[in-house]
């Protein structure tokens, strides 16, 4: 009896096996009779995790075939402009698809025989379908990035950029050279940052300057990224990069070195990049600035206000300048009050001689701030400089002043 339950069992798993091989024949001959992609995907699913047809190439080959096919036809359409609604999004996927499913096809396509004999069936077909769609990837992504399906425009310019890595099609795809990867994979980059796959993004950005794309906006967007993913070694060794490329165009770099040299406590190093930009562009205002900021870090008031003051020399309308300026004007008034006399017979002359000035001095200087900050869209420093100034006319007894701060206050 146990003998026949076996056999029972046996018969089954045999009648299981030829059921999915069926099934993989019912998907081919959907294919061949030119059905779409998706009906044959759906014949053909059970194959793909049946053990017996999971491990068939023509399993994979047939619902990729599919996906070409009507891909092809498509862009027939799209050629006499008879392309349906979506249509262009469609060849996108089918693109994707047809070559995910080549993937799992060519390796069980070479896989040895019992003779140990590879004898490849659909390999050559695959080979010469996807070198002949080889530059649609570029124009899918682009398609699908402007239908805002940024995860498939990513994916679409992948295949692009890495299909050559593919052993099977090693010397049979058309040849670009480096530049043109470099822009694939710079795309790609925004396409990731578009949906907001941040790591994905700087891997691209990071790719594409690999391949020679060195344009100041992927030095830019690659330091925003690898900041917000707190990434610090990749911020540095890019603004290194990038310093002397476009280092007279922004002062983003020189920033980014300078906080890293902060953050690290390490004043020398830090202090020796700031004097050593200043020594080559010594008209350069901003870099007093970051030599401000760094004498302020280091605990030198005095040298920081000079350095802000040959900053507005060189530049009068340096909205930073001004602010940092006017600000230690404020902090000197304030360590001033601070140690001025309790009594009033000699406070008031005091003041009038160690806070009351600063004061009058720094509500000039923090206009002059305002003015700049406030024309600059860019500028992120009015609401602060807008602060001070309802601190310094408070100080001052200036009702009028103070109420028109309040009110400026109020557009922000």
């Amino acid at each position: 009896m146990k003998r026949i339950l076996l056999a029972v069992l046996g018969l089954a798993a045999a009648a299981g096996a030829y059921a999915q091989v069926d099934v993989v024949k019912a998907g081919e001959r959907a294919m061949k009779d030119g059905k779409e992609a998706a009906e044959v995907v759906s014949i053909i699913t059970p194959a793909f995790t049946d053990p017996t047809t999971a491990t068939m190439a023509q399993t994979w080959y047939i619902p990729g075939k599919a996906s070409f096919a009507e891909y092809d036809k498509l862009l027939g359409l799209k050629q006499f402009d008879r392309l349906p609604e979506g249509g262009d999004a469609k060849m996108g996927a089918l693109l994707i698809d047809g070559f995910n499913y080549f993937v799992k096809a060519f390796p069980l396509d070479s896989v040895p025989d019992a003779k140990g004999k590879v004898k490849p069936k659909y390999s050559k077909d695959m080979v010469g379908i996807l070198s002949g769609h080889f530059s649609d990837y570029v124009d899918a992504g682009a398609t699908l990035y402007n239908n805002h399906d940024y995860n498939n425009a990513y994916r679409a310019w992948e295949i692009f950029t890495t299909m050559p890595e593919i052993p099977a099609l090693a010397g049979k795809l058309a040849q670009h050279p480096d530049s043109v990867y470099g822009e694939i994979l710079f795309n790609q980059g925004i396409a990731a940052w578009q949906a907001d796959s941040l790591n994905n993004a700087l891997n691209s950005f990071l790719k594409a300057k690999d391949k020679g794309y060195k344009k100041k906006n992927l030095y830019d967007y690659a330091i925003s990224i690898a900041t917000n993913l707190g990434k610090n070694d990749t911020i540095l060794a890019l603004s290194e990069e990038a310093l002397p490329l476009y280092g007279t165009e922004s002062d983003l770099y020189i920033r980014q070195i300078i906080n890293h040299y902060l953050q690290a406590r390490n004043f020398d190093r830090a202090f020796e990049i700031i004097n050593g930009a200043i020594a080559q562009e010594p008209n350069n205002a901003q870099y007093y600035v970051i030599q401000g900021v760094l004498y302020e870090n280091n605990e030198n008031k005095d040298a920081a206000i000079e350095a802000y003051k040959k900053a507005i020399e060189l530049d009068a309308a340096n909205a930073d300048a001004l602010f940092n300026y006017g600000r230690m004007l404020c902090e000197k008034a304030y360590a001033n009050a601070d140690a001025a006399p309790t009594t009033e017979a000699e406070y008031i002359p005091y003041a009038a001689e160690n806070i009351t000035p600063l004061f009058q001095q720094a509500s000039e200087v923090l206009e002059r701030a305002y003015e700049s900050s406030s024309s600059n869209p860019e500028s992120t420093i009015t609401a602060d400089v807008l602060n001070y100034l309802e601190n310094v006319y408070y100080n001052l007894h200036d009702e009028n002043k103070l109420n028109d701060v309040k009110r400026r206050k109020t557009y922000l």
